[in-house]
């Protein structure tokens, strides 16, 4: 009996223990669970908020697209205004910040068109109007309509800054014509030039006196008397009086209009009324007229190289020319970067960002003696341009000193 009940307690003992150890490995089991589970979800709420900010991230730096539909107006069909245009669209093309669509016209160098043309973007409900114009004159009516339709006007390669509402429009852009003309006459006054035969774009037009009065400015600067003042004789021309105390002078004037077949014409008739040696100087405006100033000189059994021959534009054919000692100097006056400008200009507007309003894209000067030396900016070849921007090898950024402030604005 007693050994019964000892055998008994001590079942009892083991079964009790059993029930315990059991009880216990159930509890850790169900701790244990419940920390995994603890962790998981520590672990999808951390992933979901890595997830959400993320998605903040992006969309903070998602940049925002300016979507515009511009109307583009040139006053003439010029390869100028072609690479001009070309340029705008292919920054804004290069920029996922810009979703434009540039319908581009072309006029016949009449005011009416320039005006016409204004009026039908206004009516079409363009987002901005960039134009080219054809006088100050209509570009100021031109300026009008646009503000009062709440458009901005954007006036580009053409000074209008004497035209009384010249500040109402959104931006301008233009070269420095008298910089350009007197980079010109710096370098053939030093070269002692002083028969000058002077082929302007349009005899009396804006840009074209321009030039011619930056021109003659470097020889009154150099010292050396033309026999008036400087805008004197841009102005008048052959109706100038002069002092007779002149030590340069322009021997002959004529209107290449910008073109090669005209300028050539009047090269033509100088070398035949002057004679070989009734000049030493040439100035031609562009290169298209350049050319065909030295297809005359050509034609005439004449040498180029013997003559100081100088020109504005700096198309890559000059680039050339200066090089092989054809023409003495250019300053590169490129058309791409007119687009540049205003494409920078456009987005800046857009942005509600401050930018330099009304500017002068920078000039680059060169000769057969630096040629090798200066960054030029191609003018024609807009893949070359867009290339060359891509790796910084010339001044893209309007912020910089390079461009200058337009007077009159």
């Amino acid at each position: 009996m007693k050994k019964s009940l000892i055998k008994a307690l001590i079942i009892l003992a083991i079964s009790a223990l059993a029930i315990a150890v059991v009880g216990g490995c159930q509890q850790a089991e169900t701790a244990e669970t419940t920390a995994a589970a603890e962790t998981t979800a520590a672990a999808e709420t951390t992933a979901a908020e890595t997830t959400a900010a993320a998605e903040t991230t992006a969309a903070e730096t998602e940049p925002e697209v300016i979507t515009l539909d511009i109307g583009f107006y040139a006053d003439a069909a010029d390869s100028y205004y072609q690479v001009l245009v070309d340029t705008f669209i292919a920054c804004a093309e290069a920029d996922p910040e810009c979703d434009w669509n540039v319908n581009f016209k072309v006029g016949q160098s009449t005011a009416a068109e320039q005006l016409q043309a204004v009026e039908d973007f206004i009516i079409s409900g363009y987002d901005a109007i960039v134009v080219i114009q054809n006088n100050p004159d209509t570009t100021s009516e031109c300026i009008t309509k646009a503000v009062d339709a709440g458009i901005p006007y954007f006036g580009i390669t053409h000074y209008f800054g004497n035209v009384p509402n010249a500040t109402d429009a959104a931006a301008a852009e233009c070269y420095n014509f008298i910089t350009a003309g007197k980079y010109s006459g710096e370098d053939v006054a030093a070269r002692g030039a002083k028969k000058i035969i002077m082929i302007e774009g349009v005899l009396g037009q804006g840009s074209a006196s321009a030039q011619t009065e930056g021109f003659l400015q470097a020889y009154e600067e150099a010292g050396i008397s033309i026999g008036t003042t400087s805008f004197d004789l841009a102005a008048n021309k052959t109706e100038a009086k002069l002092d007779g105390t002149q030590e340069a002078e322009v021997v002959a004037w004529a209107s290449g209009g910008w073109f090669s077949d005209p300028a050539q014409k009047a090269m033509t008739d100088f070398i035949t009324s002057l004679g070989p040696d009734g000049f030493d100087c040439v100035y031609a405006q562009n290169n298209p007229m350049m050319e065909g100033v030295l297809m005359a000189i050509q034609d005439a059994g004449l040498n180029p190289s013997d003559y100081n021959l100088t020109s504005c534009n700096g198309r890559e054919i000059s680039w050339q020319w200066v090089k092989d000692g054809i023409i003495k100097s250019d300053v590169n006056q490129a058309a791409s970067l007119e687009g540049e400008t205003v494409y920078q200009q456009m987005k800046s507007y857009f942005k509600g960002e401050e930018f330099r309003k009304y500017i002068h894209p920078y000039l680059t000067p060169y000769n057969v003696d630096n040629i090798n030396d200066v960054a030029l900016v191609p003018f024609s070849d807009v893949d070359a341009y867009m290339e060359g921007r891509a790796n910084g090898d010339f001044v893209t950024d309007i912020n910089d000193p390079k461009w200058t402030d337009q007077e009159g604005f």
